[in-house]
């Protein structure tokens, strides 16, 4: 039993200490507030934290202030294109267990590649190929650090073999930081082999990498390892094209529109095109017409058509 001193001693305590205990509670709810509003900040605000992805893209800048990179005669050269390489057997999985639901992609820096004599290796890049890096960097799965990246993208314009040293350019690949035989590394090729043979595939030494581009032959294309993509012209995004119904039915069945073909590649075309009417072979134009431009029109003998609005 309390005594009423006892009572009477206690009570002046009682508003005190709801107090102290409502102070602790508001302070306690202010702590988790902020930790929820920070947490929010990191997991929703669009681009509010410095992340892996780069939000920049990949910008062409002035090529006086690439570093530079001397390639001499004692830099190694990879191995010719492996033809046995399949996924099972030259790409490296492992590399991309770095993060679920992503496959990252990492960019080379910009290098200006020169020989012993100062010499430029590597070409400025071409429009098309800035493009594919830009799309790259601005995608999902960028990524700026090499040692999370599942592939690796030398920044390096093979586009046009016909614009390749290629003995250098090979070297310049060997010494990629991560190359590693090519393992896991993509190459973009538009336009492989040079005059007057041309190769169905890039003729630079490249190891293990895989190839992306067009012109591929079944002895060339590794299946399930290379990608076959259709070869850009340029041109496209100039020329508009009539809107066809689904009714239209085409000329022809098949039609041959490039030019610097093989010869012996054109005789059997050629072949193919006098035994059948669905067939059309075309070329240069040698008639003379002020008013089409030779980027306009392809030929058939006398016979010339408006390109590229032929192929629809």
């Amino acid at each position: 039993m309390y005594s009423t001193a006892n009572k009477k001693s206690t009570l002046p305590r009682g508003p005190r200490m709801k107090l102290k205990y409502q102070s602790f509670y508001i302070a306690l709810f202010t702590m988790i507030l902020f930790g929820l509003i920070t947490t929010g900040l990191f997991q929703f605000w669009p681009h509010s934290i410095e992340s892996d992805h780069n939000t920049h893209g990949f910008k062409l800048r002035n090529i006086q202030q690439l570093s530079e990179v001397t390639i001499t005669t004692e830099n190694s050269i990879p191995e010719k294109g492996d033809l046995n390489c399949r996924f099972s057997t030259c790409f490296d999985v492992y590399n991309c267990n770095y993060e679920i639901g992503r496959i990252s992609v990492y960019i080379y820096p910009l290098r200006k590649y020169v020989d012993e004599n100062g010499q430029a290796i590597s070409k400025p890049l071409s429009k098309e190929f800035h493009e594919i890096l830009e799309a790259i960097s601005e995608s999902f799965y960028h990524t700026t650090d090499p040692d999370k990246a599942c592939i690796f993208i030398p920044a390096i314009d093979v586009l046009n073999q016909n614009s390749l040293r290629l003995h250098e350019t090979a070297q310049v690949l060997a010494q990629l930081p991560k190359w590693n035989e090519g393992t896991n590394h993509l190459l973009f090729t538009m336009l492989p082999g040079s005059v007057p043979d041309y190769n169905t595939a890039l003729d630079v030494h490249r190891g293990k990498a895989i190839l992306a581009g067009g012109g591929f032959s079944t002895w060339t294309y590794r299946d399930g390892y290379d990608v076959s993509i259709p070869v850009f012209n340029p041109m496209v995004t100039h020329v508009d094209l009539q809107h066809r119904p689904d009714s239209y039915v085409r000329r022809f069945l098949a039609i041959s529109a490039q030019v610097g073909i093989h010869s012996d590649f054109r005789q059997q075309l050629n072949a193919m095109a006098l035994d059948s009417d669905n067939i059309l072979v075309l070329d240069e134009c040698h008639i003379n017409n002020e008013d089409i431009s030779p980027m306009e029109s392809m030929c058939h003998g006398l016979r010339q058509f408006a390109y590229p609005q032929i192929l629809q």
